[in-house]
């Protein structure tokens, strides 16, 4: 439909493992760990098929450019990186998921990965943001990131 529309060039994000998100194994998982890994599991397919599609787009429609943005092998819990010191809860105290209406989040929010049970916080965004637009590993973009992407001539 975006093509249709006119976009030329089209950035597709794959999902993150969305087992290891605080709402999934605290919640839906109950912290079991073979759930967490089935959920996570579950991703992989969608994320193959997009890769996929981003292929075939590209061979198919010679006057766009389409990149796949690898969020699943960008997401890190590495204690290193800004914003993933704290990844099995969020910031703030949740009810279903999301934060309580009038609650205190946390101060240190930066090294949060995660702001309620779902959602990511600003840091993480940004982490993942930097990677995509300058990938630091090859396989954090397919066939090239967004700068690459952003300078091409179509």
């Amino acid at each position: 439909r975006l093509y249709l529309l006119g976009a030329r060039k089209i950035a597709l994000p794959g999902l993150i493992p969305l087992g290891s998100i605080p709402y999934a194994s605290s919640t839906l998982c109950l912290k079991n760990l073979t759930c967490v890994a089935n959920i996570n599991n579950a991703v992989l397919p969608f994320n193959a098929g997009l890769f996929s599609l981003v292929h075939q787009l590209n061979q198919e429609l010679n006057d766009a450019r389409f990149i796949y943005l690898n969020i699943s092998g960008m997401a890190s819990s590495d204690p290193s990186v800004p914003g993933s010191r704290v990844a099995n809860v969020g910031c703030c105290p949740v009810l279903g998921g999301a934060c309580i209406l009038d609650s205190t989040p946390c101060v240190n929010r930066t090294e949060y990965v995660f702001w309620d049970a779902i959602h990511p916080t600003e840091s993480s965004n940004q982490f993942t943001a930097r990677r995509s637009y300058s990938a630091f590993l090859p396989s954090d973009a397919y066939p090239y990131d967004i700068s690459h992407l952003v300078n091409m001539q179509i």
